[in-house]
């Protein structure tokens, strides 16, 4: 069985999450004027209060109108037009927006969003909110441990499974959704998980930062956003970045979200990475078939050697492996 693959969005700036938060604050603000009762905002209302950008929801929850409002238990729901009450049976931890609003904290609401989400966009809601940005940074890694941990003791809850499995994937320090989609695109496929941000020296003294790397085999991949059609100093500023790179002989693979529209674009990016590969180490490197985001999170994959330890140096074809 195969997943199925939309096309992704492009990943929100910190300046277009912002404008979301202040619309959803007055949104909200209107909400809890017309009751006396507390609301706490869940899930897609959260992640706008919280200024974190959304993953991929399923349509029906793209199309809806209402606001999501958790609550403990059935008997805790009431009326209220506009708002849709969820109840949540995982550990419930709210955090204050402002002086008025409430809402769950980012790692509730990434556990909440378990239950409707799949574990690729699991994973990617993760990240989002352990980015690189410190002002996009909203959770760290052993705060989902521990939530989860708190979970255990509690019971199960819809989706607590796919928690602990997308735990296994989930990295601190990414800068957008489609670079996290891009590097488990690549692991569908049986490449190794290349290194997130990975900081390169070169030959000229000069540190460039990549979006994902396979150091040992001198490979960089690298997501170009939309944003970089309107911006000439980025498009120059990539293009030098490139360049530099290519003068120490590194392979610059770029991702773009048409690569990312389904599976055909997938597998195409994830032989293009395989075709650098044997050009450094001289071997064919196949791809497996495409595997679920639920293998890629089976942990014994990921303990297999990485394919440039099994060949030996002296046999690699890239010129630099010999000097």
């Amino acid at each position: 069985m195969t997943d199925t693959i939309t096309m992704p969005a492009e990943s929100f700036s910190l300046e277009s999450l912002t404008v979301l938060k202040h619309r959803r604050i007055a949104a909200c603000t209107e909400l809890q004027s017309r009751t006396r009762r507390r609301l706490v905002f869940a899930r897609s209302e959260a992640l706008e209060l919280l200024a974190i950008e959304k993953p991929l929801e399923p349509p029906s929850e793209r199309r809806r109108a209402e606001a999501d409002v958790v609550v403990a238990s059935t008997d805790a729901k009431t009326r209220l037009n506009g708002v849709r009450f969820l109840t949540w049976h995982g550990p419930l931890a709210t955090i204050a927006v402002g002086r008025t609003l409430e809402c769950t904290t980012p790692v509730c609401t990434w556990a909440h969003y378990a239950g409707i989400l799949s574990l690729d966009e699991l994973i990617v809601l993760g990240e989002s909110m352990m980015r690189r940005n410190m002002r996009l940074t909203r959770a760290e890694y052993a705060e989902f441990v521990a939530y989860m941990d708190r979970a255990e003791d509690a019971g199960q809850f819809l989706g607590s499974r796919n928690c602990r499995r997308a735990l296994n994937l989930m990295r601190e320090g990414t800068d957008s959704s489609q670079e996290t989609r891009t590097r488990l695109a690549l692991m569908r496929y049986g490449l190794p998980e290349p290194l997130v941000n990975h900081p390169v020296l070169l030959s000229t003294g000069r540190t460039v930062l990549t979006d994902m790397a396979y150091p040992e085999a001198r490979i960089a991949i690298e997501y170009d956003g939309g944003y970089h059609r309107f911006s000439s100093a980025q498009v120059l500023k990539d293009d030098k970045r490139r360049e530099a790179l290519e003068r120490d002989e590194w392979i610059y693979v770029k991702a773009t979200r048409l690569d990312l529209q389904d599976e055909t674009g997938e597998g195409e990016l994830a032989q293009r990475v395989a075709s650098a590969f044997e050009r450094v180490l001289g071997i064919p490197v196949p791809l497996t078939a495409r595997m679920t985001a639920q293998q890629l999170c089976d942990g014994r994959r990921t303990r297999r050697k990485p394919i440039w330890e099994r060949v030996p140096r002296q046999a690699w074809a890239a010129r630099w492996a010999h000097q």
